[in-house]
C-alpha cells in the first residue's frame, strides 16, 4: 500500500526567525571585518552557516620605551696650578711737583676753584699693569677741549658783572645814533602768500632818554606794535615801559621800577625782581647792539651771553650762544654778520636767532621768531635810514 506524505506548509513564524538569524549572520561577519581592518589583523575567512559565535579581542600589548643611552662618564683630572711667584718689594712712589700738577688743570675758568688744601704734591703707585695706570695726576684735557670750554663761559649781561665789563668803555650813548629808521621784509609761516612790513623807529635825545618803536604791516592791516621807552644809563639801555599790541589781544605792558626795583605787569598781578641789564623784547636788540661795539669777543663762537627779557606778562632768560660769522642775504646786499641763537631749553620756549651786522653798528640785518607752536616770523633788512 503506498503511502502517501504530506508536507505542512511553514508557518509565518518560522520564517521570521530564520530571516532574522540570516541578518544577525551578515551584521556580526561585516562588523568583524571592519574590526579587524580598524586594528590592521588580516580579515578572518568565513565561518560556516548556522553557528553564530562571538569573542572578545585582546587589547594591543605594551610596548615599553627604549631606554635612551647614557653617555659614558668621562673623568678628567685637574690641572696643576702654576706656582706664584712670591711677591717682591713694593714700588718706589712717583711724585709730580705742585707747579706740575697745577699747570694741568684747566685753565682761566672762573667757576673753578683749587683746592688749597691739596697742593703741595700728588703721588700716584707705579705698577707694571699700564691698563690699571691711575690717571689723576695725567693731563686728560687736550688744549682744543679746553679752548671749548672757556669759549662756553657764560657771561650775565646784569648787575655788577655788567658793569665790571663795560668799566672804562666809552659812553653807550656815544655808540648809538640820535635818530634812525631800520625797514625789514617779514613773511610768516601762516601767510604764505603775503609779506609785511616791519619798521623800526628809534629816537635818543641829549638828555638820555630813548624811544623805540615797531610795527609790523600787512595788507594796510597792523599785526603787531611794540613800544618801548625808557633811558640810556652807563650799563645800557634802562627801560621804563614796554606796551605789546597784537590784532584781536589788545595791548598789555610791563612796567619797570628802578626805584622800587621791580617789575609789574598789567596782564598779571605778580611781579619780579629788576636788576640792572633786564630788557624788554624790543630794546634788547639795540643792548645786543652795544655789546657787540664794546664786547666784540663775546660774540666769538661758542660764546653765551645770558639776558633778562621783560614780555608783556613775565621776566625769562634768555641764554644767547653766538655761532660764529655767516653771510647773510638782505636788500642791501650780501651782509657779513654774526648769528646769535636762543638756547632752547623747555618746549615752552620761543626761538630766537638774530643776524648782526658789525659793519652796520651791530644792527639786526636779520631776525627770525619761532613760538612754541613752530610758527615762524621771520624780518629781513630792506634799508636803513638816518635823519
Amino acid at each position: 500500500m503506498a503511502a502517501l506524505i504530506a508536507v505542512a506548509p511553514t508557518p509565518d513564524w518560522a520564517r521570521a526567525s530564520l530571516v532574522l538569524v540570516a541578518t544577525l549572520l551578515v551584521h556580526a561577519w561585516v562588523l568583524d571585518r571592519v574590526e579587524r581592518v580598524l586594528i590592521g589583523e588580516p580579515a578572518a575567512p568565513p565561518r560556516p552557516s548556522g553557528t553564530v559565535s562571538a569573542r572578545l579581542l585582546a587589547p594591543p600589548p605594551h610596548v615599553e620605551p627604549a631606554a635612551e643611552p647614557v653617555p659614558p662618564r668621562v673623568v678628567t683630572k685637574p690641572r696643576a696650578r702654576a706656582a706664584i711667584p712670591p711677591p717682591g718689594p713694593p714700588a718706589p712712589a712717583v711724585v709730580l711737583p705742585a707747579t706740575t700738577a697745577a699747570a694741568e688743570r684747566v685753565p682761566n675758568l672762573p667757576a673753578m676753584e683749587e683746592d688749597s688744601t691739596n697742593t703741595s704734591e700728588v703721588t700716584a703707585p707705579l705698577v707694571e699693569d699700564p691698563r690699571t695706570q691711575p690717571t689723576a695726576a695725567v693731563n686728560v684735557e687736550q688744549p682744543a677741549a679746553v679752548e671749548a670750554a672757556t669759549e662756553a663761559v657764560e657771561f650775565d649781561a646784569a648787575g655788577s658783572l655788567l658793569h665790571s665789563a663795560l668799566a672804562g668803555l666809552p659812553a653807550p650813548t656815544t655808540m648809538l645814533p640820535a635818530a634812525a629808521r631800520y625797514v625789514y621784509r617779514t613773511t610768516n609761516s601762516e601767510l604764505r602768500l603775503a609779506s609785511g612790513t616791519t619798521i623800526v623807529d628809534w629816537s635818543l635825545a641829549d638828555d638820555g632818554r630813548y624811544r623805540l618803536r615797531l610795527a609790523t604791516t600787512t595788507l594796510g592791516m597792523t599785526l603787531l606794535e611794540l613800544e618801548s621807552q625808557g633811558t640810556v644809563r652807563a650799563f645800557g639801555l634802562a627801560p621804563e615801559r614796554y606796551v605789546e599790541t597784537r590784532v584781536r589781544r589788545g595791548a598789555a605792558a610791563a612796567n619797570f621800577d628802578w626805584e622800587g626795583r621791580r617789575v609789574t605787569f598789567s596782564a598779571r598781578t605778580h611781579e619780579q625782581p629788576l636788576a640792572d641789564g633786564v630788557q624788554d623784547r624790543l630794546s634788547f636788540q639795540f643792548q645786543l647792539m652795544l655789546f657787540g661795539q664794546a664786547m666784540p669777543e663775546r660774540f666769538k663762537a661758542g660764546r653765551q651771553t645770558l639776558l633778562r627779557i621783560a614780555s608783556r606778562d613775565d621776566v625769562a632768560n634768555y641764554r644767547l650762544r653766538s655761532s660764529g660769522r655767516v653771510s647773510t642775504r638782505t636788500g642791501l646786499g650780501d651782509i657779513e654778520t654774526i648769528r646769535v641763537e636762543r638756547i632752547v631749553e623747555r618746549e615752552s620756549d620761543a626761538r630766537i636767532e638774530v643776524w648782526l651786522a658789525p659793519d652796520l653798528g651791530w644792527l639786526p640785518a636779520r631776525l627770525r621768531f619761532t613760538d612754541r607752536h613752530g610758527r615762524v616770523t621771520e624780518s629781513v633788512l630792506e634799508s636803513t635810514s638816518m635823519p
